[in-house]
């Protein structure tokens, strides 16, 4: 600090003030953090900072205490267990915040501190080396939901690059998000993912960075930064329209179903932005948002996608299942031999948590198609059959038995994958849905049926359930 001249005498230095300093210190670091990103560079400098000023941690519980604000109180809980992790087991200090990535489960910033924590317990854990890793998503996928359009899923990656419906596609392809995307890519921040929900990253099947590079179609974006790209989506997902015949409570409170002025919103963006985009696209998913045959907009892009006109686009369909009937298959022969993969999601492998968990679907209907599907794999008319099961507390002690019931039908995929709060539970429920966290008085015996030698099959995909799963070492 300084104390001007005049009456005073000449400029002279006054001691500085610790606390002050380390106040202003916060102050910059939670202005820094209002971004609401993950910023991996600042995360191993708090510890300095508080080795530097003893008060920075007092101070850090002083604001806690201070903010109304719950968001707010979680990110400076988790500010402090950064300076505790230099000096305390990260271990202990992970513990310590396991119940705030519940309550943030969608906070890239709070994640990704976690994550830094996280590494710190496991240092040659190969997920954590990010830097010698490169997703190709946002390079190649573009994911359009309703409202927001995303460069991946947006459970994983939520920063959004625009309403397709009110933006070009063009802005939403290479606008400065999605360029800001592809940059922390290429810096190997990925400050925009949700490290701890990403399969890719959780299970470390990134490719590595060296052999992206070495690939001409990519090494003239990488060699040079350039984040603006000249190739089309690969992969388009069409996300935008909830309607669905069935309310799952991890989805939705109610059942929901499109008005007249969304669908034709929805219409208009389809004939000039999707159906243009498609032509280059390699793979249509649909659709993470509701059924595919219950949307009236989904049903009519199906038929208009003709091999025909699109002769080298996939279709990757998701459904629940219950409309999936020999008739609907009959109705659409734009998908006949065009089907990559189809994704049933059952989240049971028995009748009573299938319905309880698939609110207005009837367990004899599902079995029915589920068969259907299989004998569609069976002679070759569509490529994969993948069944899908979303853990929770209701259905984790059933995993075992739907690898089963994957074989029986003759699938040959099975997905497992974490509950999420799409914002249709309260933090309370979803507490009580969360059997993955340690806090859970059922949480025990959620790892046990994780160390079922069935969820090791070859037909398994963990996604973000793979740490789980590792055997547990006997005391």
């Amino acid at each position: 600090m300084t104390i001007e001249g005049g009456i005073l005498g000449p400029t002279i230095e006054a001691p500085a003030d610790p606390r002050t300093e380390a106040m202003q210190a916060i102050d910059l670091i939670l202005n820094l953090l209002s971004d609401e990103v993950d910023h991996p560079e600042v995360w191993p400098l708090l510890p300095a900072l508080a080795a530097e000023n003893p008060s920075f941690e007092t101070l850090l519980y002083d604001r806690t205490n201070e903010t109304s604000d719950p968001h707010g109180k979680l990110k400076l809980c988790v500010l402090i267990g950064l300076v505790r992790s230099a000096t305390s087991s990260p271990q202990l200090v992970f513990d310590q915040l396991r119940s705030i990535s519940i309550d943030a489960s969608h906070n890239v910033q709070i994640q990704g501190a976690l994550f830094y924590i996280e590494s710190l317990i496991d240092p040659d854990n190969e997920k954590f080396n990010l830097s010698e890793r490169f997703c190709l998503k946002p390079f190649t996928e573009l994911n359009v939901l309703e409202g927001s359009t995303h460069l991946c899923c947006a459970s994983w990656l939520p920063q959004s690059t625009g309403d397709m419906t009110k933006l070009s596609a063009d802005h939403i392809w290479n606008g400065s998000a999605a360029q800001a995307i592809r940059a922390s890519i290429m810096d190997g921040t990925y400050r925009f993912c949700n490290k701890r929900t990403c399969p890719a990253i959780q299970q470390a099947t990134l490719p590595s960075a060296k052999l992206v590079a070495a690939d001409p179609k990519w090494s003239k974006y990488i060699n040079s930064s350039q984040s603006i790209i000249s190739e089309q989506p690969e992969m388009i997902n069409l996300s935008y329209d909830r309607t669905c015949n069935l309310s799952c409570p991890s989805c939705r409170t109610g059942r929901y179903a499109a008005d007249e002025i969304t669908r034709q919103r929805y219409d208009n963006m389809q004939e000039e932005k999707i159906l243009p985009m498609l032509k280059y696209a390699k793979s249509v998913y649909i659709t993470g948002s509701g059924d595919p045959f219950s949307s009236k907009n989904f049903r009519s892009i199906i038929t208009k996608l003709s091999a025909e006109k699109y002769p080298n686009l996939k279709f990757i369909l998701m459904t629940n299942g219950m409309l999936f009937t020999p008739r609907q298959w009959d109705a659409f022969p734009s998908l006949h031999n065009r089907v990559d993969s189809l994704h049933i999601s059952l989240d049971a492998a028995r009748g009573p948590t299938h319905e309880l968990l698939r609110r207005g679907a009837k367990w004899s209907v599902m079995e029915d198609n589920l068969a259907f599907a299989a004998r569609l794999y069976r002679d070759g008319l569509i490529d994969n059959l993948c069944l899908s099961f979303t853990v929770q507390q209701e259905n984790y002690r059933e995993v075992g038995e739907f690898v089963d019931l994957a074989h029986r039908i003759g699938a040959n995929r099975v997905y497992f994958g974490l509950v999420t709060n799409w914002g249709a539970f309260s933090i309370d429920e979803y507490r009580r849905k969360a059997v993955f966290d340690p806090a859970h008085p059922e949480h025990d015996d959620f790892v046990a049926h994780m160390q079922d030698t069935r969820l090791r099959d070859a037909i398994v995909a963990p996604s973000n359930l793979n740490d789980f799963m590792m055997p547990v070492a006997e005391s």
